[in-house]
């Protein structure tokens, strides 16, 4: 075990690498200057030279990206020239925010997608399993700051304009203020969830123990709840790796529509003020959080399935292939 986290690290942190790299470069080549953007258009040359050197803008590239790195290394995300604030308070300061609504999000999406799918499996075939099916397949359709816009005009929500103290899951009235923003960004994502949990379910229902159980008298329901339930978690948990990527791209976007102050407001703000060094924070942050949960989603399949772990030793191909078809399973559903 200690080898196969040794190794996942690694991957981890030359992925990571790759990513700052492509996204550095790809900054720099975005025409403009920064430093005439923070002094404005009417600073004198000699202002805009001095900043430049101070800021290393004509620096070689190779320069530009070790002094990025060592700054990554030592916790400096740079400063943000829009606010001439340190990126890393920035983003201290708006994560809770999205942080808080993708963990309300995704808990709902366990909470609503479990018991269904474990009910419609348990009444494969059935007008309950065919109308929870087409309900949740019916949400899958609709874009998440489409669903805000609905459940707004259902439930007349007002926007929500919170400041970031009362933005995080600590605070008071918390659940009942971020329930509608939550909602939509779970509704759209339960469907996939439980559709693989259902699938997954059925499949192991009609595996040879399940078979010899009902043969002892075990009831269906006490199969499926008891049995055949921690059988179909390796592919449900692959997938929730997944969805909690989406859920935290999918709470930026809703931000917008309630008026979160989160790094979904902030982000827009950053690439519209052409504020790379805060751009580039965060989207080094969403990088960051996407390889730790895939990370999370390997470690904890170990677990749940040691044929996994095996396999993973032997060859590492198995449990390659094995994500690899949830994986392309999950874009083909999300694009359908």
């Amino acid at each position: 075990m200690a080898r196969y986290i040794l190794k996942k690290a690694g991957q981890m942190l030359i992925t990571l690498l790759l990513i700052i790299l492509l996204v550095f470069i790809m900054f720099e080549l975005i025409p403009g200057n920064p430093a005439r953007i923070m002094l404005g258009m009417n600073a004198g040359d000699e202002q805009v030279a001095a900043l430049e050197a101070e800021l290393g803008i004509n620096d070689p590239l190779p320069l530009k990206i070790k002094n990025y790195i060592v700054g990554l290394v030592q916790g400096d995300l740079g400063r943000s020239i829009r606010f001439d604030k340190p990126v890393n308070e920035l983003i201290g300061e708006a994560a809770p925010a999205t942080f808080s609504l993708a963990i309300y999000a995704f808990i709902l999406i366990v909470v609503i997608s479990v018991p269904l799918a474990l009910l419609a499996a348990n009444k494969q075939g059935s007008i309950l399993d065919n109308s929870i099916r087409f309900i949740t397949e019916m949400t899958l359709a609709i874009p998440p700051f489409f669903m805000a816009i609905i459940l707004m005009l259902i439930f007349r929500t007002t926007q929500l304009s919170l400041s970031p103290g009362q933005s995080n899951l600590s605070s008071a009235g918390f659940l009942r203020q971020f329930l509608m923003p939550a909602l939509a960004v779970a509704l759209s994502r339960v469907a996939m969830a439980l559709e693989f949990l259902r699938d997954a379910v059925v499949g192991q229902k009609k595996m040879f123990y399940t078979k010899t159980a009902i043969g002892k008298g075990a009831s269906k329901s006490r199969i499926i709840f008891f049995h055949v339930f921690r059988n179909s978690l390796v592919p449900f948990v692959t997938v929730l790796g997944l969805i909690l990527a989406e859920v935290f791209s999918g709470s930026i976007i809703i931000e917008q529509v309630f008026l979160l102050p989160g790094l979904g407001r902030l982000l827009v703000t950053a690439v519209e003020a052409r504020d790379f060094p805060l751009t580039q924070g965060i989207i080094i942050l969403i990088a960051v959080i996407v390889i730790i949960v895939n990370f999370l989603v390997d470690f904890i399949n170990q677990f749940i399935d040691p044929r996994l772990r095996l396999s993973d030793v032997k060859s590492g191909k198995s449990h390659f292939g094995l994500k690899l078809g949830y994986k392309l399973k999950f874009r083909g559903d999300a694009e359908r």
